[in-house]
């Protein structure tokens, strides 16, 4: 019989010499993998935050820029506004019978001067002496005719221009009739401008005029001006001018000038940080640029765009002329445009927003994260090594020591075994086997046999945990699985919500303009009793009254489906709820119809059944503390569990009942199937059990909603059935998670 000793020589095998310490190459290898996911984490971090940048400030710089120009939009339209008014003034009173004699008014405070012209003050009197805050000024052409009409017409723009300049003169400087006759009345306060001028000035031929003239304004519509400086107070103006009609008769124009110095002053100044305004017209003409001002003042306001050699304004401003959105991107230049098209004038307010703004800040986030990541890395090596020289490099030590003891024969071996984890079951192991070494080697067939029973033990724990891997291995691919919906659903209805919701909001302004438009032509239908009969013949061709009607219909039938977009969309935001992995007080109510919502179209008829109807039994429930986006799944499955236990039924009723009871939640969803047998029922909460055919299910479903019941909200999931009695499935939730 061979001893223990020899038989432990013939067998044992050295160890090899180690040349390099395990706790060195652990800490290396897991400081070049750690290091890899620190830089990895910098660079996706860096992308992440300069996108969630870039969508965060085109949001702001569509609001900016909208509430920006509306701001500056506001004395253009004011002006505008204004003018109307006095023009509709202006016609009420000439068409107004009237007993007042215009002519004797025209005489009484007009005087001829020598140069041949007529104005409202003589000649003698020293014009420091007229008063202007309460009087316009007026200007008679020596060349005009003053018959009785032309005298009602000048003294009804005369005495509207006194009644309304000096209220309208606190936001605009002056306000003036002028006719075609070369006549003009005209209110400055502090300025008689009409007493200065020269005896041979011919208004028709300035631009604040003949903008507004049949020939050079045939539609009637509002005018504006180029920039100009204005010689009397060296302020930069723009006119705003409206004619004033007769029926076909050209009576003149009424207007304002606009001082725009606290405009072009704050569209350099007032700016966002790290940006620049500036505003041209639609003809290319340069009105305000933080570069180009001395150019234009030196042109006067006729700046062309087209003639300062600049390919960056250029682009911007081909760009705007072209744009569809408020806030657009500059590829060319790196930079974000927003733009607002000013109301009255056609000027064109653009911000210009460097992207080279976005990637600093990016920039800094992700130097903070690698900085942050570098520092964690060296702290975890710090305790990694710690660990590892105590936890494992001494215990290992100790037993290769230990083993070559053994190998000499020496089996007085007692190795740590207070430790109660592998090495320290190691440990034990050895000491045991040096034990029955030294006790007796005739132990060995029974330690061998002891072996088996171990081997054959540990193989079926094997095999059932393979079993219980493969089970959570399909568990969670099915829970990637509505992870990647709800991604893939919050996606989706993020990128429809905003056009549906630009669709739904402008569809307001789209009734409101048609609107506009149907009574304006029903106020021409009115007033011109006898139109051409090309127009006749075309409002015979496109039935006016049915499109008015069809058009409403139609605008209507848009407003209710974009509606309805838009409750699909918060459905399904709802349902993902995404931004809701934690617990929180949500409504139950509003989770179960946005899952239906999402099922919908599993209601609908198909060849096989008619339409699935939901009833709904909803109590008054409190606010629940839950998982929402778990358990939103759990109520799909469900619904989605039922829908298919009615493919087959003629009259298919879905009853969904919630109720509070005793802190707890209760949810019961019922159908009128044909129901299941015992032995069915008592498995459906079991993985992988189905009862579909192959390729229609996996068995999952019910045992994932099993497990975020009971396990995820510590709640109870049953159901109760029998054949022939279809099937109710019953949810309990605490109201309050602990």
């Amino acid at each position: 019989m061979l001893q223990p000793f020899s038989l432990l020589q013939r067998f044992s095998v050295k160890l090899p010499s180690t040349k390099t310490s395990l706790t060195r190459k652990t800490l290396r290898n897991m400081t070049l993998r750690v290091a890899g996911v620190v830089l990895i984490s910098t660079g996706v971090s860096y992308f992440h935050v300069i996108s969630n940048l870039e969508v965060q400030t085109k949001k702001q710089l569509e609001k900016y820029i909208t509430e920006r120009g509306q701001r500056e939009s506001a004395i253009f339209k004011l002006a505008q506004d204004n003018l109307i008014f006095l023009q509709q003034q202006i016609l009420e009173q000439i068409k107004q019978p009237s007993n007042r004699d215009f002519a004797a008014e025209f005489d009484r405070v007009h005087f001829r001067w020598s140069d041949g012209t007529v104005r409202n003050a003589p000649q003698a009197q020293p014009i420091s002496a007229f008063d202007t805050a309460q009087y316009p000024t007026t200007y008679i052409s020596r060349d005009s005719q003053m018959d009785a009409t032309l005298k009602r017409v000048f003294m009804t723009g005369y005495n509207l221009v006194q009644a309304y300049g000096p209220a309208w003169s606190v936001r605009f400087p002056d306000t003036y009739f002028n006719t075609p006759q070369k006549n003009s009345v005209l209110y400055w306060k502090g300025v008689p401008l009409n007493l200065k001028g020269p005896p041979d000035f011919d208004l028709t031929k300035e631009e604040f005029f003949y903008i507004a003239d049949p020939a050079h304004n045939p539609t009637r519509k509002p005018a504006w001006t180029g920039v100009y400086r204005d010689p009397n107070v060296n302020i930069w103006m723009v006119s705003a001018i409206v004619p004033v009609y007769d029926g076909d008769r050209f009576l003149g124009t009424t207007g304002h000038d606009i001082v725009l110095t606290d405009l072009m002053e704050q569209t350099i100044k007032n700016r966002l940080p790290g940006t620049y305004n500036l505003i041209f017209r639609g003809d290319g003409r340069l009105i305000a640029h933080p570069d180009y001002m001395d150019k234009i003042e030196q042109a006067q306001g006729q700046l062309k765009i087209s003639s300062i050699n600049d390919s960056h304004v250029q682009k911007i401003w081909q760009l705007a002329q072209n744009q569809t959105r408020s806030v657009i991107e500059n590829s060319q230049n790196n930079e974000f445009l927003a733009i607002a098209r000013l109301a009255g004038p056609d000027w064109y307010f653009v911000t210009v927003y460097p992207k080279s703004l976005l990637s600093g800040a990016a920039f800094d986030t992700a130097r903070f994260v690698l900085a942050a990541g570098a520092l964690a890395l060296l702290v975890e090596v710090i305790l990694l090594f710690s660990v590892l020289q105590q936890q494992v490099a001494k215990p290992l030590q100790n037993l290769t020591v230990a083993s070559d003891q053994l190998t000499n024969g020496n089996f007085e071996i007692n190795l740590d075994v207070t430790r109660q984890d592998e090495l320290g079951r190691l440990a034990n192991s050895f000491n045991s086997m040096a034990s029955q070494l030294k006790t007796s080697f005739t132990q060995l067939e029974q330690a061998n046999a002891e072996l088996e029973q171990r081997v054959t033990e540990r193989t079926t724990e094997l095999q059932n945990t393979v079993k219980e891997l493969h089970r959570t291995q399909a568990q969670m691919i099915q829970s990637e699985k509505m992870s990647a919906l709800g991604q893939m659903v919050a996606g989706v209805a993020h990128e429809i919500n905003n056009p549906i919701n630009f669709i739904h909001g402008n569809l307001s302004y789209v009734t409101n303009y048609s609107q506009d438009l149907l009574e304006l032509i029903q106020l021409y239908q009115e007033y011109l009793l006898s139109p051409p009969q090309e127009i006749e013949e075309r409002l015979s061709e496109i039935d006016l009254d049915f499109l008015a009607e069809d058009l409403n219909k139609i605008l209507q039938s848009m407003a209710n489906g974009t509606g309805r977009v838009r409750e699909i969309v918060l459905s399904l935001r709802n349902f993902s709820r995404l931004d809701e992995a934690d617990c929180k007080i949500v409504d139950i109510h509003e989770g179960i119809d946005s899952t239906i919502m999402i099922v919908q179209h599993r209601l609908n008829a198909t060849n096989e059944r008619p339409e699935i109807i939901i009833i709904k039994d909803y109590d008054s429930l409190p606010q629940t503390e839950c998982y929402a986006g778990e358990l939103n799944q759990a109520l799909m499955n469900v619904l989605a569990n039922a829908i298919d236990a009615l493919e087959a039924s003629s009259t298919p009723i879905i009853t969904i009942r919630t109720q509070a009871i005793d802190g707890a939640i209760i949810i019961a969803i019922a159908d009128n199937g044909a129901g299941m047998t015992e032995a069915v029922r008592s498995r459906i909460f079991d993985p992988f059990f189905t009862t579909k055919p192959v390729g229609k299910g996996t068995g999952l479903g019910l045992f994932i909603s099993y497990q975020i019941i009971t396990q995820r909200h510590g709640g109870k999931l049953y159901c109760n059935s029998g054949v022939g009695e279809g099937s109710e499935f019953v949810i309990e939730i605490p109201l309050r998670q602990r």
